[in-house]
């Protein structure tokens, strides 16, 4: 998909996508560099977790994520979904992004 078929889809669907394929490729920065962005700016440089319960790791930030923010994006949505986008295009294949 490109990234004009996936600005179809509203900001919860993208999140769900990029959230799924970020978590099974137990990528901890993604979430890292997109929280730092939130309304409340979570914090988790001293969160460094080890590579066998990073899944766990990645559970728990999308957690602490959910409760502090409702899960709402506020005035970074824009920026939320263009990441959401820009993820799921480079690191997911037709069935990721379809899914």
């Amino acid at each position: 998909m490109n990234a004009t078929d996936l600005d179809q889809y509203d900001t919860p669907d993208l999140q769900r996508r990029a959230f799924a394929l970020a978590r099974d490729r137990h990528d901890w920065r993604f979430f890292i560099d997109l929280f730092r962005h939130t309304p409340t700016a979570l914090e988790a440089e001293d969160l460094d977790p080890d590579v066998a319960e990073i899944g766990v790791a990645i559970d728990d930030l999308v957690g602490i994520w959910r409760e502090a923010t409702k899960g709402d994006w506020g005035g970074a949505e824009p920026l939320a979904r263009a990441a959401f986008i820009d993820y799921i295009r480079e690191h997911g294949n037709g069935d990721d992004a379809a899914n």
